[in-house]
């Protein structure tokens, strides 16, 4: 099969190297992948790997016509050239403007070739505008031939939002584990950054967006360091708002470490006590499944496809509320009882292992594939 990878920058984001991973793992097992990128990669931004199957087309992301008429007639104009050069059996649409742009290529290339989106998030979160609405609804999704959620929740969102009718399937995201395979114990991870054994270490780990609510992990760190001496707060990541969390943490009072971006995350998971996952939206997020690998439980905001990964009470606890106190809450009982957070994260690596993983999660990717290809 051959399978083409639309996605709008090559830059290390949840998203972006989920689809790196599994053109790659697909590619291994004998199939024919093709990633290409809309956009070319913030400078600031660290970047993905482009391959000998990989294409950027290197436009600006912020150009006007994005906006008006919310299409780049010379980028549109380079994709379809691009996609009749590989010639593809099935295009996977990565997402945000991949969609709009390959409903637009659509209309120029054989019919043969079907599109499938890949829903990475709250489609109802994401486009509640009424203008954005009417335009997905109306032009964009009616071009898709299917689609595919990352969670339960993020496809039912979809199906709401825009009425979609054509196949769709659920398919989890996971992570290829042989990026851990050097990773550090949790008494090396904690000497490589400075802590000690008794610190009580939480985690944030992710894009220091608004969607993310780092603001919101900062205040629980606050709270709680007014009653728990040995915390340490650990914060790796970039994004919009990485300057102004930096400023934050160099005026609080209690112990919080800004790291910036990390290609390599596997110290701070190792070194973790708990993964904050403090979010208004997601899909299913990896930095979960991620967490789990090292035994360390999550606790979470009840957003998106979160419950899909992580089953309250057994491999980590869901704040449903959002509140700072809730939060605090779970943070306290887990640190007065440790063996009730070690039994967490050893629930969680096993339920991770048994659900999570990129063999099955590939295999099911090509069987839906395969169906649409054969779909009248």
């Amino acid at each position: 099969m051959k399978i083409l990878f639309l996605d709008t920058s090559p830059i290390r984001r949840g998203a972006q190297v989920f689809i790196s991973e599994l053109a790659d793992y697909l590619s291994r097992s004998g199939h024919e992948t093709f990633r290409v990128y809309l956009y070319k990669a913030e400078k600031s931004a660290s970047k993905l790997p482009i391959r000998s199957q990989g294409l950027v087309l290197n436009f600006d992301s912020k150009n006007l016509f994005e906006k008006i008429p919310t299409i780049q007639p010379v980028l549109l104009k380079r994709l379809i050239e691009g996609i009749k050069e590989i010639s593809p059996d099935i295009i996977l649409l990565n997402g945000s403007r991949t969609l709009k742009y390959g409903a637009a290529a659509k209309q120029f290339l054989p019919k043969r070739i079907r599109w499938v989106s890949r829903i990475i998030d709250n489609a109802e979160f994401w486009n509640a505008g009424k203008f954005t609405h009417w335009y997905y609804k109306s032009l964009v999704i009616p071009q898709l031939d299917a689609s595919i959620g990352v969670s339960q929740a993020s496809l039912d969102s979809m199906i709401r939002h825009y009425n979609f009718k054509k196949p769709t399937t659920v398919i989890y995201r996971v992570f290829d584990p042989r990026k851990f395979k050097n990773a550090p114990s949790r008494q090396a991870g904690r000497k490589d950054l400075g802590l000690d054994e008794n610190d009580e270490v939480l985690l944030f780990l992710g894009n220091l967006t608004a969607q993310k609510r780092p603001d919101r992990f900062l205040e629980i760190i606050q709270k709680l360091a007014k009653t728990r001496p040995q915390l340490k707060a650990l914060v790796v990541g970039d994004g919009d708002l990485g300057v102004s969390i930096k400023s934050q943490i160099s005026n609080l009072q209690s112990q919080t470490f800004f790291f910036g971006y990390q290609q390599d995350v596997s110290p701070y998971l190792a070194a973790a006590d708990l993964l904050i996952l403090t979010s208004d939206t997601e899909g299913l997020p990896g930095v979960v499944l991620e967490a789990a690998y090292f035994e360390v439980p999550t606790i979470a905001t009840e957003v998106g496809g979160i419950r899909e990964c992580l089953i309250d009470g057994e491999t980590g606890y869901l704040i449903p509320d959002r509140s700072v106190d809730a939060f605090c809450q779970k943070i306290n009982q887990l640190f007065d009882q440790p063996n009730q957070r070690i039994q967490l994260g050893q629930n969680a690596k096993k339920f991770t292992s048994e659900h999570f993983r990129m063999d099955k999660v590939a295999q099911h990717y090509l069987d839906f594939f395969q169906q649409i290809i054969n779909h009248p």
